[in-house]
């Protein structure tokens, strides 16, 4: 009866997660499609850029409090210590957001992008201790239907703003309110929930301590920084070399291939308990399971490629405006981007059950080299189509980097 209950818990819980995930992902590409319905390629590529500048430092700036927390059962951190350190370190992140956008913004309507966004990643940050809170106790609905608040507030808001004709800056003063109602959420939940709201009551604590956890979730920031810098270095260039009409181009075109995403993370999650199980004992079955995720991943790619191909122009004009279907053969190029970064995904999990984790961030690296320098190379001459090549070659070294280090790790077994 207790197995029963605990599977049960389990299904729940998966659910839950799939449901906030599918939110998010949704609130962000319908956010997309309402500012490029309402005010075109160029407010979108002002927006795009918003959140490319300040993605890296916040992916940082996190240091993954969520995933301590959530993998902390002993209690050996508390709850406050958490949110401490991650109000420290957003308020570092704001900071350094604002220089960025003091160096590169142009004009107050820049700045009022940026501002809003940073109040968006901030409330994000806080509420993703909260999260970790939940998802420590097993309790992924509240996650769930927080992220399903969320992106309703968000859509709902910026359908106004863009209705009255506000474009990217009230795009991004949507998400900021949306991620604001989702962090009173959070806290009015924890704060009445019987177990919990005792957890989250403030304690006092040390600098040390602090600074202890701070420099555990170091590591696993940088490796956080890396994944943001590749997801977004190509719009960098794309803005500077290109311009914003071709930076909103490119984003709305990248929207498309990221929905992909969902079902690669609920996947790759499911499969990483058996990966790391059959990895252990050093069955075969751990070879089996990830040649046919990674083939999962490749198929997935190869349909994206093939509705791309077919159907891509009519797809972008009527989700957004007739404009887009410039975007085209970038988003052909990007879906190939896509398929290769789903099975490079998959090879993480499996690097991650061997626990192969030194290397992931020399992957990473070599990756970002790759990608900046074929950036720099290809964007002036072929403008977003060059960054989406760019991002072919940097998941193709990816892929093929991450199968070398698997085909060596030793099984834990004879480690």
């Amino acid at each position: 009866m207790a197995d029963h209950r605990l599977s049960g818990r389990f299904s729940s819980n998966v659910r839950w997660t799939l449901v906030g995930t599918a939110a998010n992902s949704a609130g962000t590409w319908l956010l997309i499609v309402i500012l490029a319905r309402s005010s075109g390629a160029a407010e979108v590529g002002i927006y795009a850029m918003a959140l490319a500048l300040t993605a890296p430092v916040f992916s940082f700036a996190g240091l993954q409090m969520r995933t301590l927390l959530a993998s902390d059962p002993a209690g050996l951190y508390t709850f406050s210590e958490y949110l401490r350190v991650t109000l420290l370190a957003t308020g570092a992140g704001v900071a350094g957001c604002l220089i960025l956008a003091a160096l590169v913004a142009d004009g107050g309507g820049g700045w009022l992008v940026v501002g809003a966004v940073c109040a968006m990643r901030a409330a994000d940050a806080l509420g993703e201790v909260y999260f970790g809170l939940w998802q420590r106790g097993e309790r992924m609905q509240v996650i769930g239907v927080g992220r399903v608040l969320q992106a309703a507030a968000s859509i709902a808001f910026v359908t106004a703003a863009c209705a009255l004709g506000f474009g990217a800056s009230g795009a991004a003063v949507a998400g900021a309110v949306g991620s604001v109602i989702l962090l009173a959420y959070l806290w009015r939940k924890t704060a009445g929930d019987r177990e919990l709201g005792v957890i989250a009551a403030p304690r006092a604590s040390s600098w040390p301590r602090l600074g202890g956890l701070a420099l555990q979730g170091l590591p696993l920031g940088v490796i956080v920084l890396l994944g943001a810098l590749q997801a977004n270095v190509p719009r960098y260039f794309v803005e500077q070399r290109a311009g914003q009409v071709a930076l909103g181009l490119f984003a709305a075109a990248s929207q498309l291939t990221a929905s992909g995403n969902v079902f690669v993370g609920a996947l790759g999650a499911a499969a990483l308990p058996r990966l790391a199980a059959t990895r252990a004992t050093g069955s075969a079955g751990f070879y089996a399971l990830t040649r046919r995720l990674c083939l999962a991943g490749a198929g997935l790619g190869l349909a994206g490629v093939a509705l791309s191909a077919l159907l891509g122009r009519q797809v972008l004009e009527l989700l957004y405006r007739p404009e887009f279907g410039a975007a085209a053969q970038v988003l052909l190029v990007l879906s190939v981007a896509a398929g290769l970064g789903f099975v490079a995904s998959f090879l993480g999990y499996a690097l991650t059950a061997s626990r192969v984790i030194a290397i992931q961030p020399v992957l990473l690296v070599a990756t970002l080299v790759v990608l900046i320098a074929l950036c720099a190379l290809l964007v002036p001459r072929q403008g977003e189509v060059g960054a989406a090549w760019a991002l072919v070659a940097g998941s193709a070294v990816q892929v093929v980097g991450s199968w070398v280090a698997l085909r060596r790790a030793r099984p834990l077994a004879e480690a």
